[in-house]
This record gives C-alpha cells, structure tokens and sequence, in this order.
C-alpha cells in the first residue's frame, strides 16, 4: 500500500496534478483507499474520496453501454442491425475519402453503420476532430449549429444530425475512437421511450445506490465539485466545466459526473459479472461479451495511443491481451476504461480486483500517469 501512496502523493507533491482520489477493491475489502492534493486550490478545499464529485467525461461510456446492453438481454436488437433501423439519419452513409494532397472526396459507402461496429468503434463515426477529413466536416457543422442561434437538440435528433455527415472510413474497416457510444445513448433513447438520464437512473444509478452520480450537479452539491486544473499550464484552474440544469442532450459518451464510491460500485457490478448485493443489473455472459477483444488485427492497426498500448477492445471497453508490450505488471483480460481529464478504472477479474482513479487533468495525460498507478497497485498485491 506505501507503493500506491507514495506514487499519488508525489503526482501533488511535485505539482504534476492538483490532486486524485483512489479506491481498490479486492475479494470484496477495500484494499486501499486514499486522496491527495485539493479539489479546489485556491479555496483550499482538500479532495475526497469520500465526497469529492468528477466530471468523469469518457467513462460515461461504460455505463452508457452497461445500459443498451440490458436492451440486448430483452432481444430488442441485435449486434449486426443497421443503425438506420433505429435512427434513420444513418441511411445510405457517405465516406469522406482523404487523398495524399489533403484533400478529400465524398463518396458513397460501401455499406451501412451496424450496432456491433458502434460499440467497437470501427463505425468510422467521427469526433469534430482535425486528425480526420470526416471530424475537419464535423466540426464545421457543429460550428454552424451553434452559430446559428437554435437550442441544443436531444440526443436523438443530434444523432441523426451526426448520421447524415460523412464517415471516416469504411464502416469497420478499422478501429477510430469517436462518437460511437453517444449514438447507441440515442439508439437505447428510441427504444426505450425514455431520456438516456432517466432510463441511467432507473434501471442503473439507483438500483446500484449511485446517488452521486448524474448528468447535472443540483444546487446542493455545488460545492462538492473539483475545479479542473491545466496541468502543463502551472496548475492553471478551468472556468465551470458542469451542468447545473438537465441538459437538452445528455452525453452517453461523456455526460457523466461521479464519485470515487459511486463509480466503485459500478465496477464491482461489473467484476461480479453484472450483480452486486443481490441486484442483478446485466448477465454474466453479457458482461464476458463486453469485456473480450472484439478487433481484428486489420482493425487493430488504426489504434496508435499509447494507452492502448498492449490492449484490444472490447464493447466500449479497453481489455488487455499483452501486458509484456503494454509494460505493465498486470493480468490478461483486465480491462475498463478512462476519462479526458486523467479519470481511470479497471476490473481484474483474475484478481478479484476493481480500481477507480479519479483527478482534474487538462488535459488527461493518462499515459504519463496510470501505468505508474498501475505498477504500484500491482506490486502491492500478495
């Protein structure tokens, strides 16, 4: 335990991060539990694991899919229908083909966006990032939405916005992260009747006693909420990064605040095989489904992060298939996922192990970070 402590202690002791806040779980105990450093430094307010509330931004993702996937369980839909079944923005797709000047032409796919390539993310849909042609278009039109004066849509009509602009590549040609997961929020939107919010809190946050996790921070927890901090910047804080207010479109991708306690809960569900206290949230096979390497080595080669460095992807998830290239004293077939601003968790199964890593990173910079967590964490186990 002195190993993880003292790793955390010196990310604040030499001012790398404002502060973090962990929980380790195995065989059900808490094996180690601890913050460092300040929620908000210039108000002094220490952080919490207890207490503190995270903008968890990409790790709303599993907790969209732990969502769908209980529409899967019901048959309400299968892993290879067209997403046009479900959101007809996505008919007939075109692909933004880049040529070697920089330029692009748009062309028509060969094929239509399938369930199974959303929650692997071969779906070639696209952030509005500029590492892409198809994200360069993106952003341009989100830039017109906003200027054009009109209120944010739902998810729902924002998904089939996003349906009807150009892909990146042929759908599942190859591995892309992007805008995957908040398609399949708006997917489980249209069979389920409800908001993403709602359909979370009814059948997910409250059943597993997740009372401090949401898409909006109400009034009362206002002062619970840890200030962003840019890392590379001397610590510089971010203006106000949360919703106050029920947001018109709730991101399934990266909506999502949460707490250290609340998220454990989550993940120990999940390394229960989709159970915890008698509350059986997905099936044990369905959570094996989520958690194995889905991608083709064809598929594979689009992945170049450093974090994914010795890992596949499973449905929204990371999963680890060599530990010796990612250069980690891990397990194969640990697997989770992480945030934007430094936010990490894993399940260990072999382990009968769960952590939830929780920080105000701009930017993340995972790879500066978790693999030291991961080291300690893993050299302090018996």
């Amino acid at each position: 335990m002195k190993l993880i402590q003292d790793t955390l202690s010196r990310f604040v002791e030499e001012k790398q991060i404002a502060g973090c806040a962990v929980r380790v779980m195995r065989n059900d105990d808490v094996f180690y539990e601890d913050s460092f450093g300040y929620a908000d430094i210039e108000k002094k307010v220490k952080m919490s694991s207890k207490n503190t509330l995270f903008p968890i931004a990409s790790m709303s993702k599993v907790v969209t899919v732990a969502a769908i996937m209980q529409l899967y369980e019901q048959g309400r839909f299968k892993m290879w229908d067209k997403v046009s079944e479900y959101l007809p923005g996505f008919k007939n797709p075109k692909v933004a083909l880049e040529k070697p000047d920089g330029s692009y032409e748009i062309v028509d796919a060969k094929g239509e966006v399938t369930m199974r390539q959303l929650f692997t993310m071969t779906s070639g849909v696209p952030y509005g990032w500029a590492d892409t042609a198809a994200g360069r278009i993106r952003a341009g039109k989100e830039k017109e939405w906003q200027e054009s004066g009109k209120p944010c849509p739902g998810a729902v009509e924002y998904a089939n916005l996003v349906g009807q602009l150009p892909l990146a590549f042929e759908p599942g040609e190859r591995w892309m992260y992007g805008f995957s997961i908040d398609v399949l929020g708006a997917v489980l939107e249209v069979l389920s009747g409800k908001t993403l919010g709602e359909y979370l809190k009814e059948n997910i946050l409250d059943p597993l006693g997740m009372k401090d996790t949401g898409f909006f921070v109400p009034p009362e927890k206002l002062d619970r909420v840890a200030t962003l901090y840019h890392v590379n910047e001397g610590l510089k804080p971010e203006e106000r990064w949360y919703e106050t207010k029920k947001p018109e479109f709730e991101s399934g991708g990266g909506g999502l605040y949460s707490s250290v306690h609340d998220y454990s809960r989550f993940a120990q569900m999940l390394l229960h095989g989709g159970t915890l206290d008698g509350v059986r949230i997905l099936g044990r096979k369905t959570v094996d489904l989520i958690s194995t390497d889905h991608l083709t080595p064809e598929q594979r080669k689009g992945d170049s992060w450093d974090t994914q460095r010795g890992y596949g992807y499973g449905l929204g998830v990371r999963v680890m298939t060599n530990p010796e290239l990612a250069g980690i004293n891990g397990s194969v077939g640990e697997w989770g996922w992480d945030g934007a601003f430094g936010n990490w968790f894993c399940v260990d199964p072999k382990e009968n192990l769960t952590c939830v890593y929780l920080t105000t990173n701009l930017p993340g910079e995972h790879y500066r970070f978790i693999p030291k967590l991961m080291a300690s964490m893993y050299a302090s186990l018996d």
